[in-house]
């Protein structure tokens, strides 16, 4: 419901806004555009077979025609099947390359691949037995997504993308035994590869340009 008020303001300060005629759109400068946003995203594959959801915020600085940056931030908490919880913070950025060569503002869709770096924070809990184990880390993505352009200035943007972190591996693994379920929490030190696919929803404005 939060997500589809934001989109709503969103629209009327677009459509109350001065919109830009075609010859004006291809003249905008596209090197310094900048965006804010709000996102949803949701974790697929996780250790216990529970999606994640969650949600978050970002910026985006252009870079030039066919490049773009996401500077994000997301929280996303998962079900373990009722008898535990996870929770993990993502804070980092993506480059978007764009596969078209037509500037943003004269299509609709602008598909593009991505590639980034983020830190991570990752605790687990166990309701049964109160254990608890925690992990920061970093990790790198690589994915694939398009915004759909209701203007020059607002979009929505889907995208998914695979995180690899880089670092100590968390992991959590439900046994059923005589029909009851029980939560373990393993964390092995060093250097490990952990992975899981991510699939983000985003509303997006730009507010003018940066340079």
């Amino acid at each position: 419901m939060k997500t589809l008020l934001i989109a709503f303001v969103f629209l009327v300060i677009d459509i109350s806004g001065s919109r830009l005629s075609a010859q004006e759109a291809k003249a905008v400068k596209e090197s310094g555009q900048f965006s804010i946003g709000v996102r949803n995203t949701n974790s697929l594959f996780t250790d216990a077979g529970s999606p994640g959801t969650g949600f978050g915020g970002q910026f985006r600085i252009r870079m030039g025609k066919r490049i773009n940056t996401d500077w994000f931030a997301d929280y996303i908490t998962t079900d373990l099947q009722g008898i535990g919880f996870r929770r993990d913070a993502h804070i980092g950025w993506s480059v978007l390359f764009y596969m078209t060569k037509n500037p943003l503002q004269e299509k609709k869709l602008s598909p593009f691949i991505l590639a980034g770096h983020c830190f991570d924070y990752t605790k687990v809990y166990a309701l049964e037995s109160g254990a608890s184990d925690d992990r920061w880390s970093s990790a790198v993505q690589m994915g694939l997504g398009s915004h759909y352009n209701f203007s020059d200035r607002f979009d929505v943007t889907l995208m998914a993308q695979y995180m690899n972190h880089l670092g100590s591996d968390l992991h959590a693994h439900i046994h059923n035994e005589n029909g009851v379920k029980h939560l373990e929490i393993e964390k092995h030190s060093g250097i490990g590869l952990e992975g899981h696919v991510l699939v983000t929803l985003s509303l997006n404005y730009r507010l003018g340009n940066l340079w």
